[in-house]
């Protein structure tokens, strides 16, 4: 955590430099919209649902060897997601030197929510590649994405090119912290007995009583995650002068967030009853590995030169 503070500081620090060159702030709105997909990885100790204890009427009846030892958490399945569009905001604090400039940003923005199936990966484990015959068809197995907020410290780099006397275009990159606060769900609704659960093929054979427990039952998790990342970004934009000191302009940015790992999230059910794992009494706890994504931004940007020489 330390180290993340540092790296603020530095990026402050950077952009406060040379006191003798002119300065400007700048505000910026704008629109932001996904430019990638999010895969996510989800790492858990995964048994076969006939070694639910839980499930049986007699909880000792429910079998301990075979696919139903301890087992290490492992990579179950692979999520993958896309955040709708949204808006964002910045301000900003500059320092120009010649066609060059520095300046720090605060950025936040928001993304819309998102829905959609997971692409479930394949163990290799025949008795838990087996789950895939279990799932609802009115409710296939899915992930959300909600609330996104993303809070971003960062410094640019930027060179200027003049276009003609009121007109400046640009180009440049930056690097930062981003601060990630959002929620991550995942639901695994399995078949009723009127949808064909008592059919479902499985390994072993087990009991009626506890098919019956599992037949229409839920696993769910809606996890607040709240973690930093480093981003980068390229940028490209062009001002107007509009009098000696304010402009106003156009800018576009790509920025990349970094990976985001996210540990021991308890999920809210397991086939609809406490969220423990097969043993009846081990919390049923996930690891969650958001891998780097991007997202664009193209926003109307006004400059305010506050000292120095004018144009």
């Amino acid at each position: 955590m330390k180290n993340y503070w540092r790296c603020c500081l530095i990026l402050c620090t950077l952009s406060m430099t040379t006191l003798s060159a002119e300065s400007y702030v700048s505000f910026q709105w704008g629109l932001a919209g996904s430019h990638s997909d999010v895969d996510v990885d989800v790492f858990n100790i995964n048994y076969p649902t006939y070694c639910d204890t839980l499930l049986y009427p007699d909880p000792s009846d429910a079998p301990t060897d075979g696919a139903c030892t301890p087992k290490q958490r492992q990579r179950s399945y692979a999520g993958l997601y896309k955040p709708g569009g949204g808006w964002f905001a910045s301000l900003g604090y500059g320092r120009v030197f010649g066609s060059w400039r520095v300046e720090g940003i605060y950025e936040r923005n928001q993304f819309k929510s998102a829905q959609d199936l997971l692409p479930l990966a394949t163990s290799g484990d025949s008795a838990i590649d087996s789950k895939t015959n279990e799932w609802s068809q009115y409710a296939l197995p899915n992930n959300s994405f909600n609330d996104q907020g993303t809070s971003i410290f960062a410094v640019n780099v930027l060179r200027d090119f003049e276009l003609a006397p009121r007109w400046q275009a640009y180009v440049g990159a930056g690097f930062g912290v981003a601060f990630l606060d959002f929620h991550y769900g995942e639901q695994f609704l399995r078949k009723t007995v009127r949808e064909g659960y008592l059919n479902v093929p499985f390994p072993v054979d087990w009991p009626t009583e506890a098919k019956l427990n599992a037949a229409g039952s839920l696993s769910a998790i809606n996890e607040a995650v709240q973690q930093r990342a480093l981003t980068y970004s390229f940028l490209a934009g062009v001002d107007m002068h509009i009098g000696q000191d304010l402009s106003l302009g156009l800018r576009i940015t790509w920025r990349v967030i970094g990976d985001v790992e996210h540990d021991n999230a308890l999920w809210t059910t397991i086939r609809s009853h406490a969220p423990v794992t097969a043993d009846g009494r081990t919390p049923f706890v996930s690891n969650f590995v958001f891998k780097s994504w991007s997202h664009v931004t193209i926003g109307f940007v006004a400059t305010r030169r506050i000292g120095g020489t004018t144009r």
